[in-house]
Order: C-alpha cells, then structure tokens, then sequence
C-alpha cells in the first residue's frame, strides 16, 4: 500500500509532539527531591568510584573504562559495575565485541533502546535517543517504545526487534514464531547478537535499579 506523504508527515508531527511531551513530563518528574540514601553527585545510592582509592590492578582496569574523567572519577553504564573492577572489565568487553556483530545499526540502535526501556534504564535511554534516531529510528517507534504501545502498523524488522525484547526481558518467555521471524529476518547469528546487545545494556540496567539511580536534573526519566 501506497501511503500519501501529504497525510505522512503530519502524522510525524503529531508523534514528535507526543514524544516532546512525555519527555517535558518525565523531565520535570527527574527534578523532584531525591530520596534520602542517594549520593548527590552519582544521584544513586553509592557514591562514583575515584581512581585514587583503587589498588594498582584495579587502576589498570580504571584506566581503560569509558565514562572515566580527567580528575579521575568514572561515571557512565560501568560506574556501579566497576566496584568489581574484573566485572566492569567483562561487561565492557562483552559490549564491544556484541556492538561489533552483525546487526545493522538501525537494529542495534533498535535493541539497545528497548533493553533500555525494559530495565527503565533512564542513563543509556537518554544517551542513546539521537544515535537511534540518526540511525534511521523512526521518532514514533521510539515513542511506542518508550509507551510501552502496541505494534500495529510497524515495518516488520522493527516490530520483530521489538517484540524479541519484551518477550525475553519482560515476559522472561519467548514464542516460537517470535524466535522463527528474527532468524527469518536477521539470521541464527544475528538473533544470538541481539540477545548480546540487549543483555549488556540489560545488565547495566540492572546495576542503576539496584542503586536506584536517577537522572541528572532536567533530563527525562521513566
């Protein structure tokens, strides 16, 4: 079916106001008082680890992480894994070699987002939203991400990505015709890459729930 790009494009633009305006809510439910047990910098319930407090190997590991800064704090999707440095290590290893796979980036970029959304991973969400949306991710499928919306009408690629996601991270049970169609679609290796992009980004989601980590003041939230 044909769609008319004169009906289209005010359809984007209802869909950019809507995702504008559950960001302006969410944004102004991240500048409430923080619970009592949060750190004020980290704004989660353990402080940012220092490099000067570490031992000579775990500096080592220190040293190669991102989110790390200049003064020596590290911050970002490992800060809370790193107070096991061998496990901040694997994970960012795991990362990289599952970003590295066979997954196109509007997949990747896909996966990544709805981890992010089933972990209520707020961190990576927000740093992740512009390089799905310059990756070809549509504004109204993160929008029915975010929203937790049906999947009626989606292109089947996103859909199937979608639907993979809830169904492993949230229902914890998934359906044989689900798994059929991302093999379909991606390949075997490319669904077993799904499942790794989706657990790294899953696994720091679990790290920020367990310090109840909460966005910088002004930028959304679930």
């Amino acid at each position: 079916m044909t769609i008319d790009r004169r009906l289209y494009l005010p359809l984007l633009g209802v869909a950019s106001l809507l995702l504008a305006s559950g960001a302006l809510l969410a944004s102004a439910q991240s500048g409430a008082k923080l619970p009592a047990d949060l750190d004020p910098e980290s704004r989660a319930r353990l402080p940012y680890l220092q490099r000067k407090d570490m031992d000579d190997s775990s500096q080592k590991i220190f040293d190669t992480l991102p989110g790390r800064s200049p003064e020596g704090v590290l911050r970002g999707p490992l800060a809370f894994a790193a107070y096991n440095p061998g496990v901040a290590k694997a994970l960012f290893d795991l990362h990289n070699a599952a970003v590295a796979g066979t997954l196109n980036p509007h997949v990747r970029e896909l996966a990544i987002m709805v981890a992010c959304r089933e972990t209520g991973y707020n961190l990576e969400w927000n740093g992740h939203e512009a390089t799905a949306l310059k990756a070809g991710v549509d504004v109204r499928v993160l929008d029915i991400v975010r929203n937790n919306r049906a999947l009626t009408g989606l292109d089947e690629k996103d859909a199937a990505v979608i639907r993979f996601g809830r169904q492993m991270l949230h229902d914890r049970k998934m359906d044989s015709a689900t798994f059929a169609k991302v093999v379909e679609l991606f390949g075997k290796r490319g669904a077993m890459d799904m499942v790794a992009v989706m657990n790294t980004y899953a696994v720091s989601g679990f790290f920020a729930i367990a310090v109840d980590e909460h966005s910088a003041p002004g930028r959304p939230e679930f």
